[in-house]
């Protein structure tokens, strides 16, 4: 249904000459051809943003068969039969179809696997055959497009296998039934087209025999010839999934679903528009909310998200409104007006009767929403894209590690200013580097310099972890490495980072960690290269890694172009020891005696890790010799604490590490 909510549009409508048209949705449709399309199109259906090049693709299949029939006609041209649009769940692929759909006045059969599977042998094909048949027969009856919605289409075609009879069948079906559906389209059209020709032929002949009525016949054969130019049975497949992969091939050759759209995650611009149409509603703060500072820091959000997203921050200020009642001893009050109205045996009641509307609505001076409640509401609700690969890694700040300044610096200008600065990035014509690679002795901070470069950035952070990407079947822990890459992609900007890369993809030729005869490290390594080589062209990605192994990296990984920028990440020196050491200590009660930085004088080549042992080595010395008195942790305890912490670290060991990689004349 087609609402006009313009009155620029209204007044045109107005303005046509309808003739003599006596049906008015038939007078609707004359008016909105003759109207230019794309001026149609930006007053009458919703905002979808970012979504204009999906929108325009759905106009092409569904509306503009009965637009330009004749020109295709004459041109000899089949327009396409049906769509594949694929993108993460909450990107507005059923929005964009009902959308299109409602431009054209199409009719929308919503086909789901809910609604087709069965639990008897042969109900399922049968279910779908006779969607197919309803399909054609409302195109042929109405004369209106058609529009098949396969959601989810993943679930009623997935990739056919062994011991998947059933499947199998369902699979068959479907494409049987999408191959009919275009030859029937194309032998209707061809009947329409035969039928002007003759109508037009017919009227040549009756003008060449001087008739007297030849004025009144050629307006008689003009109107039959437009009534034909009108395409019958016009069906049109359309197709969503957030699986692409796990269709079956078969149903992606042309002839099915000729095209496929990808719906991506909103941009910037375009996020910004759907915040500020979805908080059009809300009570805000003028004064204290900043849509575009919100938006910003979405990354990866869909739309679906921003709407989740929004409830929170709404559900922020209730919550502590609701709160701050409870706290001024009102909880009494609600409970005595709840027992009232339950009773109601005096009929009347002694306060106010509670109010049915809500409390933003009912008490003006209350608290609106600020930017700091969607901050808040960003803790709760996260980019769904990522939900499927992103683990839970708690976020870091960069004075979480102690000492380290210049690899801090340097993480900063890789990691964090491509994505807050990228505006200088573009004026300077910078490239931001694809790949950074940690590498040091164990216990340096490695991962740690990961999450506070990821948590400044604001960034989607994915860890990649080894043991996951390992499985017993061939090719699953490539598709998954894909996957991930794929996700990434959605939620730009993102980093991916991979803890202990030596693991996941070492040197080929000699598997895992050059022990293992096993070529799953090869495969994975092959789509690594593959899938960062893709990188730049996606644009917003950065793969972040570390190792402490970095001999057993494969010397193609670690060339320009892959991980552009290689970080040795040392043990601190004596500034960061004692850095580290408060950092360590601080929550440990400290007697007057206990100097930190003699303590970081006599802890050369330890490593962060071990400094950390050594502080919760000398609580647990002070808790053993007193545990029902200890109050506090002394110098002696430290001291001890050094003792029995041995730094791994030789001189020889930080040499090689700090030569690596090796540099070539």
């Amino acid at each position: 249904m087609i609402v006009l909510e313009d009155t620029e549009l209204v007044r045109d409508l107005g303005n046509l000459n309808l003739g003599d048209a006596r049906n008015p949705i038939d007078e609707l449709d004359a008016a909105t051809r003759a109207l230019d399309n794309e001026a149609l199109i930006k007053r009458i259906h919703p905002k979808l943003p970012g979504l204009e090049h999906v929108l325009d693709t759905l106009r092409e299949v569904i509306g503009w068969p009965f637009l330009y029939h004749q020109e295709a006609t004459e041109l000899g041209v089949k327009w396409p039969r049906g769509v594949l649009l694929h993108g993460p769940s909450g990107t507005g692929k059923t929005s964009a179809v009902y959308a299109v759909a409602s431009e054209f006045n199409a009719i929308v059969h919503l086909v789901t696997a809910g609604s087709i599977l069965g639990s008897f042998v042969g109900e399922s094909e049968r279910r779908l055959r006779e969607i197919f048949s309803t399909a054609s027969r409302d195109a042929e009856e109405t004369g209106a497009p058609v529009v098949l919605f396969l959601d989810d289409v993943d679930s009623l075609c997935p990739r056919r296998g062994p011991g998947q009879q059933h499947e199998a069948r369902l699979v068959g079906q479907l494409l049987t039934l999408l191959d009919g559906a275009a030859s029937s389209s194309i032998s209707n059209s061809a009947t329409g087209n035969a039928t002007t020709n003759s109508s037009s032929n017919s009227s040549l002949d009756d003008t060449n025999r001087g008739s007297k009525n030849s004025l009144g016949a050629c307006r008689t054969s003009t109107a039959a010839a437009i009534k034909n130019q009108t395409p019958a049975g016009h069906v049109v497949v359309i197709g969503a999934t957030s699986r692409p992969n796990a269709l079956d091939p078969a149903l992606r050759r042309p002839g099915r679903l000729d095209r496929e759209v990808t719906v991506p995650i909103p941009s910037l611009h375009a996020r910004s528009q759907i915040l500020a149409s979805l908080a059009a509603t809300l009570p805000l703060d003028p004064g204290n909310v900043d849509l575009d500072l919100i938006s910003s820091q979405c990354h990866g959000y869909t739309g679906a998200d921003l709407e989740a997203l929004c409830r929170e921050a709404a559900m922020e200020v209730i919550s502590e409104q609701i709160l701050a009642e409870i706290d001024n001893e009102k909880k009494e009050a609600l409970e005595n007006n709840t027992c009232s109205n339950r009773g109601g045996d005096d009929g009347a009641s002694t306060g106010p009767a509670p109010s049915t509307a809500s409390p933003l609505s009912s008490k003006p001076q209350q608290r609106r929403i600020t930017t700091e409640d969607f901050l808040q509401a960003m803790h709760r609700v996260g980019a769904s894209v990522a939900r499927t690969v992103v683990k839970e890694f708690p976020p870091a700040l960069w004075s979480d590690v102690g000492g380290l300044e210049e690899t801090k610096k340097k993480l900063q200008q890789a990691v964090e200013w491509p994505i807050t600065k990228a505006e200088a990035f573009k004026r300077l014509g910078i490239r931001s580097p694809r790949g950074v690679l940690l590498h040091g002795p164990p216990g340096c901070a490695k991962t740690t310099l990961a999450r506070a470069a990821a948590t400044a950035s604001g960034a989607t952070f994915i860890p990649l972890q080894g043991a996951s990407l390992y499985s017993m079947y061939v090719g699953e822990g490539e598709a998954e490495l894909r996957e991930a890459f794929r996700k990434a992609r959605y939620a730009a900007p993102s980093i991916i980072f991979v803890d202990e890369l030596d693991m996941l993809v070492g040197k080929r030729g000699g598997g895992v960690g050059e022990n293992s005869s096993d070529d799953t490290s090869s495969r994975l390594l092959s789509t690594f290269l593959n899938e960062m080589d893709g990188l730049e062209l996606a644009g917003g990605i950065l793969v972040l890694a570390t190792t402490n192994r970095p001999g057993s990296i494969d010397s193609a990984l670690i060339r320009p172009g892959r991980f552009d920028l290689t970080v040795y990440v040392p043990p601190p020196d004596l500034l960061g020891r004692i850095a580290a050491l408060k950092i360590h200590s601080r929550r440990i009660p400290l007697a007057s005696d206990v100097d930190l930085d003699t303590l970081a004088k006599v802890t050369e080549r330890y490593t962060g890790a071990e400094l950390e042992a050594v502080c919760r080595e000398a609580a647990m010395s002070a808790l053993r010799e007193d545990i029902e008195k200890a109050s506090e942790v002394a110098m002696r305890h430290f001291e001890a604490a050094v003792r029995g912490v041995v730094p791994m670290l030789s001189e020889e060991m930080l040499e090689k590490y700090a030569s690596w990689p090796p540099r070539k004349r």
